[in-house]
Order: structure tokens, then C-alpha cells, then sequence
């Protein structure tokens, strides 16, 4: 007997950039492998690479997961200021949950058109300082979650500043906002070429950022593991860890100015 679209399950990937997914491709495969529509929703392009070529990358990634059915769209945010944005990108994850396209999107962007999920199940990078985009989409999840109760939010974490520097697939530190311990995903073969083939997708990132994140990964011994956890409660006004956040390392942004911009969004686009 044929499913019901009623009992769809959908698995929304919340990424900050084109080649996030490169730190969830075993999350990825399992959603995919697990036959409920799979969506990639990316928020920005930019950044270290044109947007136009993010974007392009981006329908790469697509091509390559094109024999599962999987779908995405793109938002176009400018590279870190999605902060500024966190009620549109709430109100996207409700939209492609509920089954909408996405306002201006092109045919095939939804997951599908009036169709609900019955399941659904949020993936975003983890609150953790490493850039303000992936905190922004982290919070933009929180409130979608917020606005849907029964909507799953799994964080995973990308990169941060640590002890002895850059830090990459690493818990938070425990003096973060939660102390939630993360659940390791062993990676076989198939999730490892997945990963290959996503970092080759994104190939304007592959020397300034995925080959250098993904060899910190494997000295921190997460070369073949996904760590994460569901989404704790976070505390969006107080910083993830101590200390100066990496992302105030490297960008303008200062993470008073971010919470504040968090608090700003909610407020002029809820």
C-alpha cells in the first residue's frame, strides 16, 4: 500500500553556506538512504567565492544527489549577515516544512508543493562561535522549532576557536550555553565518498577552507565521525564559550553586536 503524503517525513539540511554539507554528508546519506524527502536550504552565498559561483557549486551539490530525489534552495542572504535575517530563514524551514515553495523560488525548490510533514527534522550547524552565519541559522532553526512544536532540530558542529586554536567536528566547550553531550556517527565508505564528492562540488573551497577544516577534523581523530546532538536550549544573549569567539578573529563582527542583530531580526521581521 502506497504511503499517504500525510505521513511524509522530511529532513531539512539548514546550511550557512554551499559546502556545509561536506560536515554532515553521513547525516546527509542516512536521511537520504532513510526515503523521506531530503531538502538542502542554503542561506548565504558569498564570501569566499562569488555568489554567483556559490550558488552554482550549490546546483552542483543538487546534481550529485539528483538519483535520490533530493531537492534545495538557496536564500541569497550576503555572506555573513544572516544574522540580520533570522525571522526570514525561520519562516523559510516553516515554509518547506509545510510543504510551500519558497517565495521567487524556481519550480522544484519545495520539497513538495501541499504536502505537510507529518515528521520533520531540522540538521544546522551548532551554536559555537566559529562564524556568525552558522549561529545565525542556528538561531533561525531555534525559532523555527519555537513556532512548531514537534519540529526535531539537530545541531552538528563545523569549526570554532579551541584551546590550541582552530578546532574542527569538536564538542562545544563545556563552559557553553549547554552541556548536552554530542552523539558520535561513525562514517563508513559510503558516507566518506559522499563527502568526497560534496567537497568536490564546492570546488572554489576546497583549498582555503574544506581541505584545512577537514585535516584539523582528522588530528582532533574526527576524520570518520559526525558528531551531534539535538538542539539544546541556547541562550542567544550569552556567547557559546569564554573568551574571544573565532569569528571575532577574522570578521567585523563582535558578538554583542551579533546578539543584538538576533534580537533586532525577531523583531522587524517576525
Amino acid at each position: 500500500m502506497a504511503t499517504s503524503p500525510a505521513a511524509a517525513t522530511v529532513d531539512l539540511f539548514l546550511l550557512a553556506h554551499h559546502d556545509d554539507e561536506v560536515f554532515c554528508a553521513g547525516h546527509l546519506r542516512r536521511a537520504l538512504a532513510g526515503g523521506g524527502r531530503v531538502h538542502l536550504l542554503w542561506a548565504t552565498a558569498g564570501g569566499l567565492a562569488p555568489a554567483r559561483r556559490r550558488v552554482a557549486e550549490g546546483a552542483r551539490v543538487l546534481e550529485v544527489l539528483k538519483p535520490t530525489g533530493a531537492t534545495g534552495s538557496d536564500l541569497r542572504l550576503a555572506d555573513q549577515h544572516a544574522v540580520e535575517h533570522v525571522a526570514t530563514i525561520a519562516a523559510a524551514v516553516g515554509l518547506l516544512v509545510d510543504g510551500a515553495p519558497l517565495p521567487d523560488a524556481s519550480e522544484g525548490d519545495a520539497i513538495r508543493e501541499g504536502v505537510r510533514a507529518a515528521q520533520a527534522t531540522v540538521y544546522v550547524p551548532a551554536y559555537e562561535g566559529g562564524h556568525p552565519d552558522h549561529d545565525a541559522v542556528n538561531a533561525a532553526a531555534a525559532l523555527a522549532a519555537a513556532a512548531r512544536p514537534g519540529l526535531r532540530v539537530v545541531e552538528f558542529p563545523l569549526y570554532r576557536r579551541g584551546p590550541l586554536g582552530l578546532t574542527a567536528a569538536s564538542p562545544l566547550p563545556p563552559a557553553g550555553t549547554a552541556r548536552e553531550p554530542l552523539v558520535v556517527l561513525p562514517l563508513d565508505g559510503r558516507d566518506l565518498a559522499l563527502r568526497r564528492l560534496l567537497a568536490r562540488a564546492n570546488a572554489s573551497q576546497l583549498v582555503p577552507s574544506l581541505l584545512p577544516l577537514l585535516g584539523v577534523a582528522r588530528l582532533a581523530g574526527r576524520g570518520r565521525a559526525e558528531p551531534a546532538r539535538p538542539l539544546p536550549a541556547h541562550d542567544y544573549t550569552r556567547p557559546p564559550h569564554p573568551g574571544r569567539l573565532l569569528y571575532e578573529l577574522y570578521t567585523p563582527w563582535r558578538f554583542a553586536r551579533w546578539s543584538a542583530a538576533v534580537a533586532a531580526s525577531r523583531v522587524s521581521e517576525g
